[in-house]
């Protein structure tokens, strides 16, 4: 490998990458079930979900062999650059936490096929609140300052996530219960759960990559529609972190762009192969903003689809059902002007008005009731200093919740 490419990506070669796993990460879960046997297939994906952590790699050394080898950073990665992109994330915290929850989770939904991976393991629609916090507690701990660093924790995070793919990979092919037909029609609500054959391996190569336009340039476009002013320099630096992150998730170097350019190029051919209307990513999207209500300001539930329509535009947004808005355009012109006027570096009453939202804003976003065996929502100490923070982790260690929304009826159970 000799690191990110420019593209371009050919519609041949996406063909190609559908049928690509992690072959690394996919031989180890396969000999951690060859070692522990498949009496209870779910183990691995508990372990990692709730405790962040693998079952004892003496028992299972293929693991162990796999976090040694992977947890290496790409000879390409620039530490200087990596520090840059993570800083987008600390100086943006509000802002880049709108944008994954109203145009990054939409936009993946929107992928017809490999969104059905979400429904099969039925987390999103079972346990809502856990499968955000999950995702913003990875987002935090991989955009840390230092995160990157050998006592960070980013690696680690990174590599479990990694593996978790791998699980449900083996759990779709092989758990009894899964419906394995040669072709499905996306817009049709499975029966049962079910992956076919026409849509490639489950999390493959082309769906990681496209995941990895929505944490990448699809919040760069929401932030810049939003108002937020980024010099292209932080831009590039944001894609370089996220290039770094793709990697050391199993990305093949050939799908990982080496600047804005090629990623936009990237965002661009696989969005438009893979973005169509389905039963099942407008059911997720339904579920997400239902989330919003009894934890946001109700002036933000009232705001929300008009934002994330204005993120992704109307062809994506009636994909994925986002509600039509009736808010007038005039009222987001003036959300545009306040963010660009509380972002500026010199605004400082600005700047505390925007927290203060800000902060009501992520304690209901992040803030969810916790109980079992769940893992504690940790902000990390290095965005300890961020004002609108503060209040949110003193509030995470004092208990608090807010009420669960009601949800729409699951889906069939899958794999867990």
């Amino acid at each position: 490998m000799t690191g990110p490419v420019a593209g371009p990506w050919t519609d041949a070669e996406l063909d190609g990458w559908r049928i690509v796993g992690d072959e690394p990460a996919d031989q180890a879960v396969a000999a951690y079930f060859a070692a522990v046997g498949t009496a209870s297939p779910g183990a691995l994906m508990r372990s990692l979900v709730e405790h962040l952590d693998v079952p004892p790699e003496d028992r299972v050394p293929a693991l162990a062999e796999f976090l040694t080898g992977a947890a290496q950073l790409p000879t390409w990665a620039d530490p200087t650059r990596l520090a840059a992109g993570q800083a987008v994330f600390g100086n943006l915290i509000v802002h880049q936490f709108t944008a994954l929850y109203l145009a990054s989770l939409p936009s993946a939904y929107a992928a017809a096929r490999g969104v059905h991976v979400i429904w099969l393991t039925a987390r999103l629609q079972d346990d809502p609140d856990r499968r955000l916090n999950e995702t913003a507690q990875f987002l935090m701990d991989v955009t840390a300052p230092g995160a990157f660093a050998a006592a960070g924790v980013a690696i680690d995070r990174i590599l479990h996530v990694r593996l978790m793919h791998a699980a449900v990979r083996w759990l779709i092919d092989h758990q009894d219960g899964v419906d394995r037909p040669a072709a499905a029609d996306p817009t049709v609500r499975p029966a049962m759960p079910t992956w076919a054959a026409s849509w490639g391996r489950p999390i493959n190569q082309e769906d990681l990559a496209g995941t990895m336009s929505t944490f990448s340039t699809v919040v760069l476009t929401a932030l810049r529609r939003s108002g937020v002013a980024l010099d292209a320099g932080a831009e590039e630096d944001f894609v370089h972190l996220w290039a770094v992150i793709g990697h050391l998730l199993g990305i093949h170097d050939e799908l990982l762009p080496r600047d804005l350019e090629a990623a936009t190029a990237l965002e661009r051919a696989i969005f438009s192969r893979q973005q169509e209307p389905s039963a099942v990513g407008r059911d997720l999207t339904t579920t997400l903003l239902g989330l919003l209500h009894d934890r946001v300001p109700r002036f933000v539930v009232a705001l929300a689809p008009a934002m994330s329509r204005r993120y992704l535009g109307d062809r994506v947004a009636d994909m994925v059902g986002v509600p039509k808005s009736r808010v007038a355009k005039p009222i987001l012109w003036l959300l545009v002007l306040f963010t660009r006027l509380t972002t500026r570096p010199d605004a400082k009453v600005p700047r505390w008005v925007s927290d203060r939202i800000g902060r009501r804003l992520m304690e209901g976003l992040l803030i969810a009731s916790r109980h079992g065996e769940r893992v504690p929502f940790a902000i990390p100490e290095s965005l300890g200093g961020v004002p609108s923070v503060v209040k949110v982790r003193a509030a995470l260690a004092a208990g608090g919740a807010h009420p669960a929304p009601a949800r729409p009826a699951s889906p069939p159970a899958g794999p867990r």
